[in-house]
């Protein structure tokens, strides 16, 4: 049987200290569990902050998840 494949899209704001500060989902996965638990992953991760000048600030940012699952 394939693999069932659901991508989907958040944009996050990310902190100086490169903490995720809020995130939204842009595309779903169609499925809203996937969808909330891509946010609470990203709320766990840390990022390189944007920069200006060489000093880090606040930014926004995306990233695409692709949700697989073996069947």
């Amino acid at each position: 049987m394939p693999d069932l494949q659901r991508p989907c899209q958040a944009r996050m704001l990310v902190a100086v200290d490169g903490t995720v500060l809020e995130s939204k989902i842009l595309r779903s996965s169609g499925f809203r569990r996937l969808d909330d638990a891509a946010r609470r992953a990203l709320a766990l991760c840390r990022f390189t902050p944007g920069t200006e000048a060489g000093i880090a600030v606040q930014s926004m940012a995306r990233i695409a998840y692709l949700w697989r699952i073996d069947e």
